[in-house]
Protein backbone atom coordinates (compact mmCIF):
# COMPACT_ATOMS: atom_id res chain seq x y z
CA UNK A 1 0.00 0.00 0.00
CA UNK A 2 0.94 3.17 -1.19
CA UNK A 3 0.31 6.26 1.54
CA UNK A 4 0.21 9.69 0.11
CA UNK A 5 -1.55 12.85 -0.83
CA UNK A 6 -2.94 13.47 -4.73
CA UNK A 7 -4.52 16.78 -5.38
CA UNK A 8 -6.96 15.14 -7.65
CA UNK A 9 -8.98 11.50 -6.55
CA UNK A 10 -7.20 8.39 -6.90
CA UNK A 11 -9.53 5.73 -7.05
CA UNK A 12 -6.66 3.57 -4.90
CA UNK A 13 -6.05 5.80 -2.39
CA UNK A 14 -6.39 4.63 1.30
CA UNK A 15 -5.21 7.70 2.54
CA UNK A 16 -8.36 9.70 1.44
CA UNK A 17 -10.43 7.14 1.60
CA UNK A 18 -10.26 6.61 5.50
CA UNK A 19 -9.86 10.86 5.87
CA UNK A 20 -12.99 11.09 3.77
CA UNK A 21 -14.46 8.10 6.02
CA UNK A 22 -13.43 9.33 10.03
CA UNK A 23 -14.25 13.15 8.73
CA UNK A 24 -17.62 12.28 7.74
CA UNK A 25 -17.75 9.91 10.81
CA UNK A 26 -16.73 12.19 13.32
CA UNK A 27 -19.32 14.95 11.38
CA UNK A 28 -22.52 12.79 11.41
CA UNK A 29 -21.68 10.51 15.02
CA UNK A 30 -20.15 13.26 17.19
CA UNK A 31 -16.52 13.99 18.45
CA UNK A 32 -15.08 11.44 20.63
CA UNK A 33 -17.64 9.19 19.04
CA UNK A 34 -16.19 5.21 19.03
CA UNK A 35 -15.44 3.45 15.07
CA UNK A 36 -15.36 0.30 15.28
CA UNK A 37 -12.77 -1.48 12.99
CA UNK A 38 -15.81 -3.16 10.71
CA UNK A 39 -13.31 -6.01 8.93
CA UNK A 40 -13.08 -9.34 11.56
CA UNK A 41 -10.78 -10.27 14.03
CA UNK A 42 -8.30 -11.79 11.04
CA UNK A 43 -8.08 -8.53 9.37
CA UNK A 44 -7.62 -6.60 12.74
CA UNK A 45 -4.45 -8.54 13.55
CA UNK A 46 -2.90 -9.69 9.78
CA UNK A 47 0.25 -7.97 9.63
CA UNK A 48 1.09 -5.86 6.63
CA UNK A 49 3.46 -3.18 5.69
CA UNK A 50 2.82 0.10 3.59
CA UNK A 51 4.94 2.51 1.95
CA UNK A 52 5.09 6.55 2.26
CA UNK A 53 5.19 8.15 -1.02
CA UNK A 54 7.55 10.36 0.41
CA UNK A 55 9.66 7.99 1.16
CA UNK A 56 9.40 5.79 -2.11
CA UNK A 57 10.03 9.21 -3.53
CA UNK A 58 13.35 9.20 -1.49
CA UNK A 59 14.53 5.89 -2.35
CA UNK A 60 13.80 6.44 -5.78
CA UNK A 61 16.18 9.62 -5.70
CA UNK A 62 18.76 7.48 -3.55
CA UNK A 63 18.67 4.79 -6.01
CA UNK A 64 19.38 7.24 -8.60
CA UNK A 65 22.55 8.15 -7.45
CA UNK A 66 24.04 4.80 -6.80
CA UNK A 67 23.13 3.27 -9.86
CA UNK A 68 26.02 0.79 -9.46
CA UNK A 69 24.40 -0.44 -6.03
CA UNK A 70 21.17 -1.03 -7.29
CA UNK A 71 21.20 -1.98 -11.13
CA UNK A 72 19.45 -5.32 -12.08
CA UNK A 73 17.54 -5.60 -8.39
CA UNK A 74 14.48 -5.26 -7.15
CA UNK A 75 13.50 -3.40 -4.00
CA UNK A 76 10.49 -3.46 -1.15
CA UNK A 77 10.35 0.24 0.11
CA UNK A 78 8.26 -0.10 3.11
CA UNK A 79 7.91 2.03 6.04
CA UNK A 80 9.09 0.12 8.80
CA UNK A 81 8.50 -3.38 10.28
CA UNK A 82 5.11 -5.19 9.42
CA UNK A 83 2.11 -3.89 11.49
CA UNK A 84 -1.38 -4.98 12.04
CA UNK A 85 -4.71 -2.85 12.09
CA UNK A 86 -5.04 -2.79 15.53
CA UNK A 87 -1.56 -0.69 16.12
CA UNK A 88 -3.02 2.03 13.41
CA UNK A 89 -6.66 1.65 13.44
CA UNK A 90 -7.09 3.57 17.42
CA UNK A 91 -4.00 6.58 15.96
CA UNK A 92 -5.95 6.80 12.72
CA UNK A 93 -8.93 7.16 14.34
CA UNK A 94 -7.48 10.07 17.47
CA UNK A 95 -6.44 11.84 14.47
CA UNK A 96 -9.95 12.62 13.78
CA UNK A 97 -11.12 13.19 17.63
CA UNK A 98 -12.50 9.77 17.35
CA UNK A 99 -11.70 6.78 19.63
CA UNK A 100 -11.43 3.51 17.16
CA UNK A 101 -11.78 -0.06 18.76
CA UNK A 102 -11.19 -3.21 17.38
CA UNK A 103 -13.42 -5.50 16.17
CA UNK A 104 -16.89 -7.66 18.07
CA UNK A 105 -18.99 -4.77 19.55
CA UNK A 106 -22.07 -3.06 17.67
CA UNK A 107 -20.55 -2.87 13.74
CA UNK A 108 -22.08 -0.03 11.49
CA UNK A 109 -21.22 -1.71 8.31
CA UNK A 110 -17.90 -1.55 5.98
CA UNK A 111 -16.48 1.91 4.98
CA UNK A 112 -18.36 2.25 1.70
CA UNK A 113 -21.95 1.30 3.45
CA UNK A 114 -21.16 3.66 5.75
CA UNK A 115 -20.33 6.57 3.43
CA UNK A 116 -22.39 5.72 0.77
CA UNK A 117 -25.35 5.16 3.46
CA UNK A 118 -25.27 8.83 3.95
CA UNK A 119 -24.66 10.41 0.14
CA UNK A 120 -27.58 12.39 0.67
CA UNK A 121 -25.48 14.18 3.09
CA UNK A 122 -22.12 14.65 0.69
CA UNK A 123 -23.67 17.78 -1.13
CA UNK A 124 -24.22 19.65 2.39
CA UNK A 125 -21.63 18.35 4.73
CA UNK A 126 -18.40 19.42 1.72
CA UNK A 127 -20.39 23.16 1.09
CA UNK A 128 -20.99 23.71 5.41
CA UNK A 129 -17.09 22.56 5.79
CA UNK A 130 -16.12 24.67 2.27
CA UNK A 131 -14.49 21.29 1.15
CA UNK A 132 -13.61 20.97 -2.76
CA UNK A 133 -16.34 18.99 -4.81
CA UNK A 134 -15.58 15.40 -6.00
CA UNK A 135 -13.63 13.92 -3.50
CA UNK A 136 -16.47 11.40 -1.94
CA UNK A 137 -17.84 10.89 -5.45
CA UNK A 138 -14.21 10.34 -6.72
CA UNK A 139 -13.04 8.14 -4.11
CA UNK A 140 -12.82 4.03 -3.85
CA UNK A 141 -14.31 2.91 -0.81
CA UNK A 142 -14.49 -0.15 -1.94
CA UNK A 143 -10.93 -0.53 -1.88
CA UNK A 144 -10.66 0.50 1.25
CA UNK A 145 -12.66 -2.34 2.08
CA UNK A 146 -11.24 -4.92 0.20
CA UNK A 147 -7.84 -3.87 1.20
CA UNK A 148 -8.24 -3.56 4.96
CA UNK A 149 -10.22 -6.93 5.00
CA UNK A 150 -7.93 -8.95 4.25
CA UNK A 151 -7.68 -11.49 6.97
CA UNK A 152 -3.89 -12.88 6.23
CA UNK A 153 -0.11 -11.57 6.62
CA UNK A 154 1.17 -9.68 3.23
CA UNK A 155 4.24 -7.88 4.85
CA UNK A 156 7.38 -7.74 2.16
CA UNK A 157 10.57 -7.96 3.26
CA UNK A 158 12.61 -4.78 2.46
CA UNK A 159 16.03 -6.40 3.21
CA UNK A 160 17.72 -5.24 -0.20
CA UNK A 161 16.88 -1.59 0.65
CA UNK A 162 18.95 -1.50 3.31
CA UNK A 163 21.69 -3.84 1.45
CA UNK A 164 22.27 -0.97 -0.59
CA UNK A 165 22.45 1.82 2.02
CA UNK A 166 18.62 3.38 2.20
CA UNK A 167 18.03 2.38 6.04
CA UNK A 168 15.32 5.18 6.28
CA UNK A 169 12.29 3.82 8.60
CA UNK A 170 9.59 5.64 9.70
CA UNK A 171 6.57 5.05 12.06
CA UNK A 172 3.96 4.13 9.51
CA UNK A 173 0.86 6.52 11.16
CA UNK A 174 3.46 9.21 9.99
CA UNK A 175 2.82 8.89 6.60
CA UNK A 176 -0.88 8.85 7.17
CA UNK A 177 -0.66 12.07 9.41
CA UNK A 178 1.42 13.76 6.22
CA UNK A 179 -0.87 13.03 3.83
CA UNK A 180 -4.24 14.03 6.08
CA UNK A 181 -2.27 17.42 7.21
CA UNK A 182 -1.89 17.10 3.01
CA UNK A 183 -5.66 16.78 2.48
CA UNK A 184 -6.52 19.02 5.13
CA UNK A 185 -4.42 22.04 2.95
CA UNK A 186 -6.10 21.25 0.42
CA UNK A 187 -9.71 21.14 1.77
CA UNK A 188 -10.70 17.69 0.87
CA UNK A 189 -11.54 16.93 4.41
CA UNK A 190 -11.88 19.40 7.50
Amino acid sequence: MIVGFVPQNNFMNMAQGLALFFSLYREVEGEGAEVVFPYGEKAWTALHTDSSADVLGRFHVFASLVPERVKGRAFNVVDGEAFAWRDLWPRLAAYFGLVGIGPGKSEKGNVKKYVHGRKGEWEGWVAKRGLIDGALEGTGFEFVDDVMGIPIRRDYDSSSRKEVGFTEERDPFEGYRIAFDEMRAARIIP
